[in-house]
């Protein structure tokens, strides 16, 4: 399939050959946003990536799977990471924007950063920079409520005011030790409701950074059921992963959020959606069709995850795709073009890849 196909496919546009094409005037298409990107940085301020992240079986996958040598990482790490990520956004012809996502530190639910559990720390200002020096960068803050209504504010107001303005704010919290839950947690949500932004929340199991002890207490707060709180203030929510599981003997919290999904069409208050993003790994071949099944199509956005590596995922998962389907599949090299080629064959909406623009401020596109 073309790249031109493709982004005809994802924005709904005529054939060429159409009559509209003959003359009649089309009104204009929302970008294509890919809204879950990472970056790490060592040396920008206030940036972290701790030794036993880098140790972790995962980060070291992603290196070989990603090709990032080691060599280049100890020359430049910052660099290196940089111009890989941002190459690969640059490289796919079918995504407009990729939303690059920082990451507070963690914060213990007195206030204090908990330097130990900080794994990654990408500042909100390193990502402002990459925006403003790459035209295909959106902002995806991240302000740990934790720090609170004083301090915790402040930054928050500083992100929202921010240049460029911020398209979304990430958390993390089986990493990050958030209780999404809390009622202390009211200022931040009103905030974000008042000033329009999506909350991106990671939800289901956390595999990539560590979690700290207890892990199995700390798991738990990926579940999506403890974003009511929020739904209920006015936050749209963005639930991460679709609240998915990695690994098939792991549990996940699919079926809750479906629930969630069923009872925002119900009471018609709740702005919630859910990225597909990760779901392009051979470990989740047994999942797709639970998100396809359990997520209604309006309600999904486009998202990569990566530097999380992209699999060639086999054939069982692609509806009615030809070899030469395939075969095509199998040669695109560039990630974030390949995570959604491969969303598209097999079976997510086309919409996915514009829904971001509409749920996103509309002054970040502006």
């Amino acid at each position: 399939m073309a790249a031109a196909r493709v982004n005809r496919v994802m924005r709904g546009t005529p054939a060429p050959d159409s009559d509209l094409a003959a003359g009649a005037r089309i009104a204009p298409t929302p970008p294509v946003i890919d809204i879950h990107i990472h970056i790490a940085a060592k040396n920008e301020p206030g940036c972290r990536v701790s030794r036993e992240l880098e140790s972790e079986p995962a980060f070291i996958y992603m290196l070989l799977a990603d090709r990032v040598k080691r060599s280049a990482l100890r020359r430049d790490f910052d660099g290196a990471i940089r111009d890989h990520i941002l190459g690969a956004l640059a490289g796919a012809p079918s995504v407009d924007y990729g939303v690059v996502l920082a990451l507070d530190a963690a914060y213990g639910e007195d206030g204090r950063r908990l330097e130990e559990h900080s794994h990654l720390v990408v500042t909100n200002e390193y990502v402002r920079k990459l925006a403003k020096a790459n035209p295909k960068v959106l902002v995806g803050a991240s302000v740990h409520p934790n720090r609170g209504p004083a301090e915790g504010r402040e930054e928050l107001e500083r992100c929202l005011d921010g240049d460029p303005p911020p398209a979304l704010l990430k958390l993390l919290p089986n990493s990050q030790v958030i209780d999404v839950g809390d009622p202390r947690h009211d200022w931040y949500y009103e905030t974000l409701a008042e000033r329009g932004v999506p909350l991106l929340c990671h939800t289901g199991p956390e595999n990539t950074l560590p979690v700290p002890s207890p892990v199995d207490d700390h798991q738990r707060l990926g579940d999506p059921r403890r974003l009511r709180r929020a739904l209920d203030i006015g936050v749209t929510v963005i639930a991460a992963h679709s609240a998915m599981r990695v690994f098939p003997f792991q549990d996940d919290h699919l079926g809750d959020l479906a629930a969630m999904m069923r009872e925002a069409e119900e009471n018609g208050r709740w702005r919630l959606f859910a990225d597909v993003s990760a779901m392009c790994l051979i470990c989740r071949i047994g999942t797709v069709h639970r998100v396809l099944e359990g997520i209604p199509g309006e309600r999904m956005i486009l998202g990569s995850d990566y530097p999380v590596p992209v699999s060639d995922m086999p054939p069982v998962v692609f509806k009615g795709l030809s070899l030469d389907g395939y075969l095509a599949l199998l040669h695109v090299r560039n990630p974030i073009e390949k995570n959604l080629r491969q969303l598209l064959a097999m079976g997510f909406p086309a919409s996915i890849g514009t829904r971001a623009a509409e749920v996103i401020p509309a002054r970040v596109l502006a």
